[in-house]
């Protein structure tokens, strides 16, 4: 109901974001069907096609019809420039180059219509294909043309050879004698006019692009183009799906139109196991565009550059927003009410839309957080969550059974704070502007009962049944033919059919047949940039949250090994990505399925995750991490104002020296016992050369120069940051019937050559935070901590509230005491408690007895302090419990075990399995003497991400598409079901990895 204050306060403008996400697929499909496109019959498809669009990213209902589809038959068809969730699934993808759609559309109906393969009696029936086109004016000849008392159209019937008038809100009995090529000379009231069908013209737009043009200018090989026409030609029935991935382009509304009218060639539109147009809920709206006075509505930026755009319906661009906001044309906009977005994020050019929102009198910002957009306005209001308030919907969407259903979405928890909803603000806002009768009289529970009074329900009868009423509704198909006074129900479109030829848009001086563009090439930037979605992350959202972000710690682009060959970088390198508009810096991720000149990039990164210690970027920072800066909007789609947000002319070069990634040989520099069973190395490379910086708590792993198979990890002890660093240094406790410690402390003699691997893990402690830090350590579990300390006494004035539960036997088995003290006097924030369980005679200690949950100050809790643990596993258990018991939430809680525990896996000693990589498209065989998918990964020459290899730090952790895998140690809380540790685990049927 928010959208109601809208006409309400009499203002034309509503600057949603709808012409980067559904404006195409909901309003420029209506330029071809009359309304938007429906969702697709998975339940009954032959052969479904996803055409930009990834539902497993987006829509998870739709993503579990498609492979309940897949798995009775049907056939699935994904064009996509990345080998993406649905295309590791599809018969066949196309991998299209970004921004090529419309030629692929255009080339494919080419092929189809050549091959008389589209439904002609569909065509014949159901488009304005037939109609005769006025060449003189690119209109429809009217009958009225002809003789003045006649209504509809002008037809050529080729049997009789003389035009014929056409009314189309009848099905004509003669449809299959009506022309659909050819010029014909017709004579009119107003003298000979030369016309030809519709049909002719759209076919001579798809004439433009034969297989070979098509397939050199999308760079799909013609083999595949040519299987995609095979795959419609066999399909009983289509459906297909196109979001984002096809309205974020420049030439969006003609892709749209190209695909539509492709999609009428096939007349599976409304039909079982097509695209069905699914019954409505007869609910009351609440609001509408035609509420505004039309004097209003004529003011809308950009109405006069976009008439039959995003501006008609009242939803403005980005660039007129900002152009009216800062220079004042076509008028000064002066405030904005903001609900939920982020511009910065999610519009080309941050830094004008900055510059636009400073130049506001008045702006309010409505969310759960804040973001880098709501710091430009004058009032920040906290909205709560879908939990914390009712919600009223009218049909699912999704199934026919799913559209009846009615429901009133119960609230699960008290609202936080003064958080309120969208809908109760725009309630009491609209009340004291002095509006209470057009809303209900302040009421929302009466706009719910007003809503469902045609359904005979009330708000009352919904909040007594919250998992909802079904209401019946009738699903039938080919509506369009259906009979309805006297004629039939149509498209509600201006010809009443499905337009392969759109007056309207002839009429506002833009193509009537869809067509397509060769894309240009800049030499300055001769790649082509794209973006995708992070399954991990909602657009802007969440990357502060610490179970996500661990998962995917920093921005990555991905390009393919041609490209990162020949522009020097290797993966995992930090790369520049740079436009006509700015430059961006990610890390690089090598995509062997990716076309070379192809660059992938992810949006949406500003926020920081202090709790890891990973920083945030400014999103306003030439450099940064925002996609946005990119991406620039000087050229836009002539209809509806789209930008290329996944299609920029771009070049990628290295940002850095490249990573160091695989084991590497150290010496042991200098060696030091802290107590009689912990011993400090110090580990210095052997060719010299440079190491990088960590954050403090992640470990390297080290294995002997002679043995490399075993290998153990060790927390980093010195400072994280160090320009001058030569060394790392390390502490290794000796354990009795340890396989490796027992090495480390006999064979790790000065001089000796040891195996180092980079570090990594994901277990990190902020050097800066808002929130105290609580850090408890058990023995040699101290060591992620010191380095934590190292770090901030090498940093004074950034140290945040520490409180360190250091616990040991006695002194005899206390490390690092004197540097610890030393580093706490010079750190006035921080506090450390010691904690002896059995202390010697003369020991000096703060408690005596285990550090446990109890030993936390309350008033540390009450502050949301973080808390970080490391020691033995049944330690970090025990106190963790405790800390829930005492109300700690389980998000602020992290941990580092020494080991992680065994899990008992049987695996038969004949054993074999077929590994499939799929992003590399490799596969191989594997045997119970491979080992670990990790080991066998490298021994079939691939590189997987990997850390400690023991399956702790979750840095190995892949999606399994298909198959199951078993873990050989007990994998860590929050691990996805669908996810596995490589470096810990191994296959038990055949099995295919996302890696």
């Amino acid at each position: 109901m928010g959208g109601a204050l809208h006409p309400a306060v009499r203002q034309p403008e509503h600057a949603v974001q709808h012409r980067i996400c559904n404006w195409h697929k909901d309003f420029a499909h209506a330029f071809t069907f009359g309304g938007p496109l429906p969702g697709p019959d998975y339940a009954r498809t032959g052969l479904a096609i996803l055409w930009g669009h990834n539902p497993a990213k987006s829509w998870l209902a739709q993503s579990a019809a498609l492979a309940e589809a897949k798995a009775r038959g049907a056939r699935l068809v994904v064009v996509d420039p990345r080998r993406s969730t649905g295309a590791l699934q599809a018969d066949l993808w196309l991998r299209i180059r970004p921004g090529t759609d419309d030629a692929l559309a255009l080339g494919v109906a080419h092929q189809l219509l050549n091959r008389r393969g589209h439904d002609e009696q569909f065509v014949r029936r159901w488009t304005n294909g037939p109609l005769l086109v006025r060449r003189d004016t690119g209109r429809f000849l009217r009958a009225s043309d002809l003789e003045p008392d006649l209504a509809g159209f002008v037809a050529w019937n080729a049997t009789t050879d003389a035009a014929e008038p056409v009314d189309t809100a009848i099905l004509s009995s003669k449809a299959e004698q009506f022309a659909l090529h050819g010029t014909r000379r017709i004579p009119t009231r107003g003298g000979i006019v030369e016309c030809v069908p519709a049909f002719a013209l759209y076919t001579r737009a798809c004439a433009d692009w034969p297989l070979d043009r098509t397939a050199s200018t999308t760079t799909i090989e013609a083999a595949s183009i040519a299987s995609f026409v095979e795959e419609l030609l066999a399909a009983e029935s289509v459906s297909y799906s196109a979001w984002t991935g096809i309205g974020q382009h420049a030439n969006a509304t003609q892709t749209e139109r190209a695909i539509a009218t492709l999609y009428a060639l096939t007349g599976s539109y409304d039909a079982p196991g097509g695209n069905v147009v699914l019954p409505k809920q007869p609910a009351n709206p609440v609001t509408s565009h035609a509420q505004l006075d039309p004097r209003q509505r004529a003011k809308a930026l950009g109405l006069d550059k976009f008439p039959v755009g995003p501006p008609s319906q009242g939803w403005i661009n980005a660039r007129d927003f900002c152009q009216a906001a800062i220079d004042g044309d076509p008028y000064r906009v002066r405030a904005l009410v903001s609900f939920g977005g982020n511009l910065l994020l999610s519009q080309p050019d941050p830094q004008r839309t900055a510059e636009a929102l400073r130049a506001l009198d008045f702006s309010v910002h409505l969310d759960l957080f804040e973001n880098p957009t709501s710091r430009f306005a004058d009032l920040l209001l906290p909205v709560n969550t879908p939990w914390e308030h009712e919600a009223f919907r009218a049909g699912f969407e999704i199934t026919p059974s799913a559209q009846e259903r009615v429901q009133l979405r119960p609230r699960m928890i008290e609202p936080v704070g003064e958080s309120r909803s969208d809908t109760e603000f725009v309630f009491d806002l609209a009340a004291r502007l002095g509006m209470t009768d057009e809303f209900f009289g302040g009421r929302i529970e009466t706009g719910w009962d007003h809503q469902l009074a045609p359904l005979e329900l009330t708000t009352e009868r919904l909040r007594a049944e919250p998992g909802g009423v079904d209401v019946p509704l009738r699903t039938g198909y080919r509506k369009y033919a259906e009979e309805t006074d006297g004629g039939v129900t149509g498209f509600a479109t201006p010809t009443g059919r499905v337009e392969l030829y759109s007056e309207r848009l002839a009429e506002h001086g833009q193509s009537p047949v869809p067509v397509a563009r060769t894309p240009e090439v800049d030499t300055r930037y001769p790649l082509v940039l794209t973006c995708a979605k992070n399954g991990y992350f909602c657009h802007s959202q969440h990357r502060g949250i610490s179970s996500l972000r661990r998962r995917f710690p920093e921005p990555t682009v991905d390009l393919s090994p041609e490209l990162a060959s020949d522009r020097g970088i290797v993966d995992g390198q930090w790369v520049e990505i740079a436009t006509l508009s700015a430059t961006v810096t990610m890390r690089a991720r090598i995509d062997t399925a990716l076309h070379r000149d192809v660059v992938v990039a992810e949006y949406g990164w500003w926020q920081p995750a202090p709790d890891l210690a990973l920083p945030g970027s400014d999103p306003l920072v030439d450099g940064g991490a925002n996609y946005n800066l990119l991406i620039g909007d000087d050229i836009r789609d002539p209809i509806s104002g789209s930008v290329a947000l996944r299609s920029t002319a771009c070049d990628v070069r290295p940002a850095g020296p490249s990573p160091w990634t695989a084991e590497r040989e150290f010496i042991v520099e200098s060696r030091a016992l802290e107590t009689d069973d912990i011993l400090t190395l110090g580990l210095r490379p052997v060719d010299d050369g440079g190491l990088p910086d960590f954050r403090p708590g992640q470990h390297i792993t080290v294995a002997a120069a002679d043995e490399p198979q075993v290998t153990r990890s060790y927390s980093l002890t010195a400072a994280a940051r160090d320009t001058g660093r030569t060394a790392y240094s390390v502490a290794v406790r000796r354990l009795p019937d340890g396989q490796f410690s027992p090495l480390v402390h006999e064979r790790f003699q000065a001089g000796a050559r040891v195996l180092v691997s980079p570090p990594s893990g994901s277990f990190a402690l902020p050097s800066g935070h808002r929130q105290p830090l609580v850090l408890i350590a058990a023995g040699i579990g101290i060591t992620p901590f010191l380095s934590l300390l190292e770090t901030l006494a090498s940093e004074p004035g950034t140290a945040p509230e520490i409180v360190l539960h250091y616990g040991n036997r006695n002194s005899g088995s206390h490390a690092f005491r004197e540097r610890i003290d030393s580093l706490a006097k010079r750190l006035r924030t921080v506090h450390v408690v010691n904690h002896y369980s059995r202390p010697a005679p003369g020991d000096t200690y703060d408690v005596q007895g285990r550090v446990s949950a109890d030993s936390v100050e309350a008033s540390l809790i009450e502050r949301r302090a973080r808390f970080y643990l490391c020691g033995p596993g049944s330690m970090i258990e025990e106190i963790t419990s405790g800390l829930l018991a005492r109300r700690v939430p389980r998000a602020d809680i992290f941990t580092e075990k020494f080991h992680a525990a065994p899990a008992p896996v049987t695996i038969a000693d004949d054993a074999t399995a077929t590994v499939r990589f799929a992003r590399s498209g490799r596969e191989a065989t594997w045997r119970k003497a491979d080992g670990t998918l990790l080991q066998f990964a490298e021994k079939s020459g691939l590189s997987l991400p990997s850390g400690c290899r023991l399956g702790q730090c979750e840095s190995c952790a892949v999606p399994v598409l298909a198959g199951t895998t078993a873990h050989l140690v007990t994998p860590p809380d929050g691990l996805p079901d669908d996810h596995c540790l490589t470096c810990q685990s191994v296959p038990t049927s055949d099995v295919t990895l996302d890696a």
